[in-house]
């Protein structure tokens, strides 16, 4: 007689060893299936993080832009600045998730000033820096003092609103400087009173800043 054989999950008759064999993965089969999952798994972690932060950014500098269009109407209405971006809501700007950064992870909730006036007066919170109500900014010539604050140093290129929240992690209220041109090194977005937006170097010291870059 044959060796003894048996028909194992529909396929010809073989012996159920060899079936076993077959049907299945070794150990070390298993350790390198699971190394190259880490390693795709590494490869592609960090271009989906950096895709994130693009998606982030785009989102951000086109609020800062619809931001810009609604101020700039605001002003040929009132032949002046509003005393606050919240004041823009909702007759400029109907939604009020336009005011919050998605990669504030605070979402607008920080404790306010007259920089950023975080939930102060719009509950949903505001993400974004007010500058011609930064004191520096007053002290370097940008804007003039409230509530009328002229025309600005470099008119429809004077910056009036930031972004820190593609660098920073935190909001400190009693630091009125916000760590323009200290600590961590990365990227802010100003948006100008002509409603253009621009990417600044946050090494750069505010001292040193104009619309051209120079």
């Amino acid at each position: 007689m044959g060796r003894a054989s048996r028909r194992v999950g529909g396929l010809p008759p073989v012996a159920a060893g060899e079936a076993r064999a077959k049907g299945g993965f070794t150990l070390i089969e298993t350790l390198v299936v699971i190394a190259i999952i880490g390693v795709l798994a590494g490869m592609v972690f960090p271009v989906f993080v950096r895709a994130k932060t693009t998606a982030h950014m785009t989102t951000c500098m086109n609020q800062l832009r619809q931001i810009g269009l609604a101020m700039m109407m605001y002003r040929e209405d009132y032949h002046e600045l509003a005393p606050r971006l919240s004041t823009l809501h909702p007759d400029y700007l109907p939604d009020a998730r336009v005011f919050v950064c998605p990669s504030d992870k605070a979402e607008g909730k920080h404790s306010p000033n007259d920089y950023l006036e975080g939930p102060r007066y719009l509950g949903s919170g505001v993400s974004y820096t007010y500058i011609p109500n930064w004191k520096y900014a007053r002290q370097l010539g940008w804007w003039g003092d409230p509530p009328h604050y002229g025309q600005g140093k470099w008119l429809d290129s004077t910056p009036i609103a930031m972004c820190h929240w593609h660098w920073a992690q935190r909001w400190d209220a009693t630091m009125d400087l916000a760590a323009w041109g200290e600590g961590p090194h990365g990227i802010m977005l100003v948006l100008a009173a002509g409603g253009s937006v621009s990417k600044v170097r946050t090494e750069v010291p505010v001292t040193e800043y104009s619309p051209s870059g120079e």
